[in-house]
């Protein structure tokens, strides 16, 4: 299991442009800065559903 957290890893996953224009047309790009707080003021938490076999 992984967990990613990025901004863009382009072909992999769609582009953002990060501008909140259509990914499909949009010819603008702007870049973007990511952070994961974790502390006990911004605490931080992954969710996952179990899933027993049957």
């Amino acid at each position: 299991m992984r967990v990613q957290v990025s901004s863009g890893a382009f072909p992999r996953y769609n582009r953002n442009p990060g501008t909140g224009e259509p990914r499909a047309t949009t010819a603008r790009l702007r870049s973007a800065d990511q952070q994961v707080f974790h502390d006990p003021e911004h605490p931080s938490a992954i969710i996952l559903p179990l899933r027993h076999a049957s």
